[in-house]
């Protein structure tokens, strides 16, 4: 894996285990709902979008 893929894991490896823990965390106290997953995934699909953030699912082969 090369270090631009590494990255993009990392990246979205920070994005994702915050909140897979904040979601079970909500959902224990049947909190969860649409509105905190639109909330807290909103600012990294602008990004992704903008180009700032790599996508995950982009082909980092090389």
């Amino acid at each position: 894996m090369s270090s631009e893929g590494r990255r993009a894991l990392a990246i979205w490896g920070v994005l994702a285990v915050p909140f897979v823990l904040l979601a079970l965390f909500l959902r224990t106290r049947q909190n969860l709902t649409l509105g905190f997953a639109g909330a807290y995934w909103f600012a990294p699909v602008v990004l992704v979008i903008v180009g700032v953030l790599p996508a995950p699912w982009a082909d980092r082969r090389d």
